[in-house]
């Protein structure tokens, strides 16, 4: 029998993050590759997943496309896990991962994702992504900051979840914020949407009340406060750019 599973990871200076995502990936009780595919960090992230085994490919940064594509074409295993490097799986959700590729009835499968934000699990909802999928029947759809990965055939769900920790701190939160917006921007530019007024008078509001409510920030006292605004100033940033953009043509 081949090897049963390719872990698929992007990386640009994530030595702080990557031990913990390797360490977790111990968990998983199949035969599995891990797949690096780092955009020139400047720290010892390539050391990092080296002495862990992994599998290292260095490749300019051409997109998150292009990027996940690239990573997709190294994998050797007969299915899929992609991972961010500030994730980390959890055992529950890993040995579901193994029986899921050692029996599974779907071509791919999604699997919840929470996050630790400001050094606590979020008690909000977190986000269900695709993330596990047969080799052959897998290939990353979208554009810019919308990339995902999908398959051609039945999706299953996984139980358990993975953890994530997107952000250090609130600066870090905010300017990750404002470089998605950009892209977020730039795509509905070449998509030709406009900025309606409405945008720019509701898009805060009603995200806030999204997060907050609607996904259960207020569950995680005054952190959701932060994330449901933080969040919100997100989506107000992205509709400003794009008025910025069309006032730059005018």
């Amino acid at each position: 029998m081949g090897l049963r599973l390719s872990v698929l990871v992007l990386t640009k200076d994530e030595e702080e993050n990557l031990p913990r995502l390797l360490e977790s990936l111990k968990h998983l009780p199949v035969d599995h590759e891990v797949v690096v595919v780092d955009s020139g960090s400047r720290d010892g992230t390539v050391d990092v997943a080296k002495n862990y085994g992994a599998r290292v490919y260095v490749k300019e940064w051409e997109g998150y496309i292009k990027q996940r594509e690239y990573a997709l074409k190294l994998a050797r295993g007969d299915w899929v896990l992609f991972m961010d490097a500030d994730e980390w799986l959890t055992e529950e959700v890993a040995g579901e991962i193994g029986k899921a590729v050692e029996g599974g009835r779907y071509d791919g499968y999604t699997v919840l994702r929470r996050n630790v934000y400001m050094g606590k699990l979020q008690r909000m909802k977190g986000t269900r992504l695709l993330r596990l999928a047969r080799r052959d029947r897998a290939y990353i759809s979208g554009r810019y900051v919308h990339e995902t990965l999908a398959v051609r055939g039945k999706v299953g769900h996984l139980k358990g979840h993975i953890l994530h920790r997107p952000y250090r701190d609130l600066l870090h939160h905010w300017g990750k914020n404002t470089h998605y917006a950009l892209l977020s921007a730039e795509e509905k530019v070449e998509g030709g949407r406009r900025a309606t007024f409405l945008d720019l008078l509701f898009r805060l509001p009603l995200m806030f009340f999204r997060y907050y409510v609607l996904q259960g920030a207020f569950l995680d006292g005054k952190r959701g406060v932060i994330y449901a605004l933080s969040q919100a100033w997100y989506h107000f940033q992205k509709y400003a750019i794009l008025y910025e953009r069309e006032l730059e043509r005018e």
